[in-house]
């Protein structure tokens, strides 16, 4: 991957990445759950795109976020 791809969070299959911060969003909960969440093996796994920067895959968090969204409402 080069650094401009790099900077601006696209992977190397041309999928964006998505900051902790737009994943909470979507999740409705604070960025630091996101990151205990990432910590602990739970939903999408984070990708090191440098020392600090960390980016999940668009379409693994919208799948798990929607997932979690249908079995929260069949209870």
């Amino acid at each position: 991957m080069d650094n401009e791809h790099a900077a601006i969070g696209i992977s190397e299959n041309g999928c964006t990445g998505m900051t902790r911060r737009e994943y909470a969003k979507l999740a409705r909960v604070h960025p630091d759950t996101v990151k205990r969440w990432a910590r602990l093996g739970v939903g999408p796994r984070p990708r090191k795109i440098g020392p600090r920067l960390v980016r999940y895959d668009r379409n693994e968090v919208l799948e798990y976020v929607q997932g979690g969204r249908r079995q929260e409402s069949a209870s």
